[in-house]
């Protein structure tokens, strides 16, 4: 297997991808990511340099790699050998993606080997599409057992527009997705969630609008006074508490992160993932994440022997917290010692197979 990872800093948009893509030969398969400002340009430039290439791109507000996590700039992997892939659009997904569903079956198709395979996927934010997005790629995938992971595209972290691409197209309200299959060993998805519940109530989300995300009763009362309780705060100050204690989706013996969004009509309170009438969910705060980092790293050596590279999706809300706390060089270069060679970026949700959440690292690990 061979590929290749690039980096560059350059604020010249035809100098950074020279940088970026002076080891790229002839690749498979590129992925790439960068901040809004020049995406366009990369989208472009990577392009017609590689025209025969499969070219993929997301927004972020910080794109990581074992050498650390850069906020201007790009990263680059290209992927020479070793696998084989497919990729398409999905678009109009804030309305009917389910109309794209033949280019998802025909990637499938094309890709033929469904055994250590994956899905990729970017899909534009602040749309809040997500759910139907997964629910297009897995009424093929499903069934052929291609695990989907992937995340929502990021800003600066002014929630005002993310953009994702495809073979030198800049997609609007879109998911760009590659199924890529490992021809000479495992591709094992791995999620790692820093969040732990503040005690040991489950509430029962009784009365919700799934399609606008929100919840305006648990447990038959008024969302907002139930959160503010277990926060053991009054209700005018629960917004001071957003960004830290999350909840937590119950789905059988997993948990789902969802992050709070604003205060709706009603007392009620609106999300950045869907939460669906009699759902299970727990109030969260922020556990020892530095252990945990450690735990992740242990299991996913367990699992993966011999790591080539690897494709990271982490939170923006991950990111800020680690940066307001001086960790986040440190967890991108602590990362690269157990990834291999890898590529990550930081959007505002992230997805494994069925589900959509937040405030959490996925990643695809190929031997």
């Amino acid at each position: 297997m061979e590929y290749n990872i690039g980096s560059s800093r350059n604020r010249n948009p035809e100098q950074c991808v020279n940088e970026v893509t002076a080891r790229f030969k002839n690749p498979k398969l590129i992925i790439f990511f960068s901040p809004v400002e020049g995406f366009e340009e990369y989208t472009t430039l990577i392009h017609n340099r590689f025209p025969n290439s499969i070219c993929m791109g997301a927004t972020t507000i910080a794109a990581f790699s074992k050498d650390g996590a850069d906020k201007q700039g790009m990263k680059a992997m290209s992927f020479e050998s070793g696998i084989t892939c497919a990729a398409d659009v999905i678009e109009d997904v804030d309305k009917y993606p389910i109309k794209y569903v033949e280019r998802v079956k025909r990637c499938a198709d094309k890709v033929k080997n469904t055994k250590n395979t994956i899905c990729l996927e970017f899909s534009t934010g602040l749309l809040c599409a997500e759910e139907s997005v997964l629910s297009t790629l897995n009424t093929i995938l499903l069934d052929k057992k291609i695990p989907v992971i992937g995340g929502t595209a990021g800003d600066a972290g002014t929630a005002s527009e993310t953009k994702v691409s495809l073979n030198g197209r800049v997609c609007e309200r879109s998911t760009v997705f590659a199924i890529i299959h490992n021809e000479h060993g495992v591709a094992k998805v791995f999620r790692e969630n820093i969040y732990e519940p503040i005690s040991g109530n489950i509430l029962t989300a009784t009365r919700v609008d799934a399609q606008t995300r929100t919840v305006y009763e648990y447990n038959h009362q008024p969302a907002l006074q139930v959160f503010a309780r277990e926060l053991g705060v009054t209700e005018d100050r629960v917004t001071n508490y957003f960004d830290t204690n999350p909840v937590g989706r119950i789905v059988g013996d997993e948990m789902y992160i969802t992050a709070n969004c604003a205060v709706a009509d009603n007392r009620g309170i609106t999300y950045h993932a869907r939460i669906y009438e009699n759902s299970k969910v727990v109030v969260l705060k922020p556990s020892n994440y530095r252990n945990i980092v450690e735990q992740t790293i242990h299991r996913i050596r367990g699992e993966v022997a011999r790591p080539s590279f690897s494709i990271m999706c982490h939170c923006l809300a991950r990111t800020l917290l680690f940066d307001s706390e001086g960790y986040l060089q440190e967890y991108a270069k602590t990362m690269g010692n157990v990834l291999g060679e890898y590529i990550g970026f930081s959007g505002y949700g992230e997805q494994t197979g069925e589900q959509h959440f937040n405030q959490t690292m996925t990643v695809a690990v190929f031997e």
